[in-house]
């Protein structure tokens, strides 16, 4: 028995290493976020946040510092292994949660650096992807006030429950399963830095449509919301509607809940895409008095935010329809409805009929609002 224990434990020592003190972790360099740019040449532009632990003489204690590489290359692989071979240690990437791609890199496609990305095996399948609008030295060197470091910054955003309910945010197993369903078309959020504010910060703003690997168009917030509304996301969280007595004022309605049904059909070479919404709303603010107990204005609300919502959808919609960039899923939907029927572009041929449900709910006890 002891001579099988003492096997197991031989085992267990020889499989599970490990850091067994600082030595270890001081020569291991940690990447936070990778920003991929391309220069006038097509030349990849790569910068790089890292975290560097280190062990302090003074205190006895662990602390670490932050280090901006940047590098060049013909492509993806080569711009890294140029960046090792001006380092002191070698980089890891195994806890990158961020990948941000320049406007210019996404317009000059995507899939130019996804090969790689999904290859290494210390690049891992979770990493986020988003698209920056601005110089990414004006990224790099950002000073967030709440971290230290800007990649971990942009993780906890993309992750802020929040955020997620009015951005696309994609992974990268994400955007690959989308390069292989209906047309290729993936909306991918995009970062700014903030206009006229009093410090730097960052903020979420609109996405990129990526067709064929490549940024064909910018998609504005109101519209990505609504985008995400119809695919089934529930981005959009506030609808605006004039009051039912005051015509000249508003009121806010908060969504709490969104249940959507989509049904796709084919008749006559014309597609109909059918989108159900059951939408539970609460009154958020009311810039006049309102009596919530009047069922006649609560009517009323219900059904301008009904025709507030749908308006707002059908104009996204209707605009993207014009272009012809199917941002809805629909020849994916209709290739598995429809599997012997071949239409190129279906989008062109399809109109979206909505039936839009809204529930106000208010407490019982609140009678009315600004008496």
């Amino acid at each position: 028995m002891k001579i099988k224990m003492l096997v197991i434990f031989l085992i267990n020592l020889i499989i599970l290493t490990g850091c067994f003190g600082y030595r270890d972790m001081d020569k291991a360099l940690f990447c936070t976020a990778i920003i991929i740019d391309v220069d006038e040449n097509e030349n990849v532009l790569l910068y790089t946040e890292l975290f560097h632990s280190y062990r302090s003489k003074k205190d006895n204690s662990e602390t670490g510092t932050r280090i901006i590489f940047t590098s060049k290359g013909k492509n993806l692989f080569e711009a890294i292994r140029d960046q090792n071979k001006s380092t002191s240690y070698k980089i890891n990437y195994e806890q990158n949660k961020i990948i941000i791609f320049t406007t210019r890199a996404a317009q000059y496609g995507i899939d130019n650096f996804i090969d790689y990305l999904n290859r290494d095996q210390e690049l891992l399948l979770r990493q986020y992807l988003l698209i920056f609008e601005g110089d990414p030295r004006s990224l790099i060197q950002l000073k967030v006030r709440q971290e230290e470091f800007v990649g971990l910054f942009i993780y906890d955003l993309v992750r802020n429950e929040i955020t997620k309910n009015f951005a696309d945010i994609y992974q990268i197993y994400e955007y690959l399963n989308d390069r292989y369903v209906g047309n290729s078309t993936s909306v991918i959020a995009m970062i700014k830095l903030k206009d006229e504010t009093l410090q730097e910060d960052l903020v979420i703003e609109g996405s990129g449509i990526i067709k064929d690997g490549k940024m064909i168009d910018k998609m504005e917030a109101k519209d990505s919301a609504t985008h995400s509304a119809l695919v089934g996301n529930e981005s959009v969280k506030i609808i605006s509607v004039p009051h039912p007595y005051h015509k000249e004022s508003r009121i806010i309605l908060e969504i709490l809940d969104s249940n959507l049904t989509t049904n796709l059909s084919y008749e006559d070479n014309e597609i109909i895409l059918e989108k159900n919404f059951d939408l539970k709303v609460t009154l958020a603010e009311t810039q006049e008095h309102l009596r919530f107990y009047d069922s006649n204005a609560r009517g009323k609300i219900e059904k301008l935010a009904s025709k507030e919502f749908e308006k707002m959808c059908m104009e996204t919609f209707e605009k993207y329809k014009e272009k012809g960039i199917d941002l809805f899923r629909i020849e994916e939907m209709f290739s598995r409805k429809y599997p012997n029927i071949k239409i190129k572009n279906p989008i062109r041929i399809t109109n979206l009929k909505l039936n839009v449900n809204v529930h106000l709910e208010g407490s019982t006890d609140v009678l009315s609002y600004r008496e």
